[in-house]
């Protein structure tokens, strides 16, 4: 099992290391690999917060990428569901990932979060 980590990710998606994106597009595009939802988690937040990157690009960019038939991942549509609220709600990717546990599997999530909450409730 090939692994990737966020790095590879982010060279991938922005393109802005000669040498290194082009490694990653050899990864990335060639061969299957898994990614964890940690990782997925991770790159958010480096383009949010590092890059600066709308969240609705983001939201668009990941679910495009999680499209590519290489990609494998344990939680496709806990992970498409939080994407898709990412680029509308004010809430941490993390936050979003328990909803869309609680929206797929039906988990019942327990937070004192009130933004979180309202969301859960349908609020």
């Amino acid at each position: 099992m090939v692994i990737v980590d966020a790095n590879i990710i982010l060279r991938y998606l922005l393109a802005d290391s000669a040498d290194a994106s082009v490694k990653a597009q050899e990864i990335i595009e060639r061969q299957p690999f898994f990614v964890p939802t940690e990782v997925l988690a991770e790159v958010v937040y480096v383009l949010e917060r590092v890059y600066h990157v709308e969240r609705a690009l983001i939201s668009k960019t990941l679910l495009d990428f999680l499209n590519n038939p290489h990609v494998s991942v344990s939680n496709l549509l806990v992970l498409q569901t939080a994407l898709a609220k990412y680029k509308t709600k004010k809430l941490d990717f993390v936050d979003l990932l328990l909803y869309g546990y609680h929206k797929v599997e039906q988990a019942t999530i327990m937070t004192f979060d009130q933004k979180l909450n309202k969301l859960l409730q349908g609020r």
